[in-house]
């Protein structure tokens, strides 16, 4: 499965007009408002905070999630995942299905067994997981039934 990135330009973009529109609070009057009353300065303070925080955050948990991956197939140990079945759970994640596959597993560490695993997959990438292809994967050296496709 492909990873997350950062999108640096995006992020920068956002927090640059966060950054602009909590200028803008020093600079417009005190007596400005919005159009429902409220002071006009402490909107934008607000709103402009919101954006900083919003884009810092979303940027940190893309990074952690990436991170978490690489240490998952660096220290994970490698193995072959034959695809036994494959259905749909019913539940879809950005118009992308969740798929529950049975799979027999060859791990040098744990020998062969069968799990179960669901993850979503790219409607694109959905052939290559047919019934009866073999895919790379790293096992849990703890728990052998939990894997992450390498691929």
């Amino acid at each position: 499965m492909a990873f997350w990135s950062v999108n640096k330009g995006l992020t920068g973009f956002f927090v640059l007009m966060g950054l602009l529109m909590i200028i803008i609070g020093f600079i417009v009057a005190p007596e400005s408002r919005t159009d429902d009353g409220h002071p006009l300065n402490i909107f934008l303070w607000g709103f402009g905070s919101f954006w900083i925080l919003f884009s810092l955050g979303t940027a940190l948990v893309v990074r952690q999630m990436t991170v978490r991956r690489m240490r998952r197939l660096s220290t994970w140990l490698p193995g072959k995942a034959r695809v036994l079945s494959a259905s749909e759970t019913g539940t879809y994640i950005n118009n992308m299905p969740r798929i529950r596959f049975t799979l027999e597993v060859t791990c040098d560490a744990h020998g062969v067994y069968q799990t179960e695993h669901r993850e979503v997959v790219s409607l694109l990438h959905l052939a290559s997981y047919a019934e009866g292809t073999t895919h790379e994967v790293r096992v849990n050296p703890d728990n052998p039934k939990n894997i992450v496709f390498a691929n």
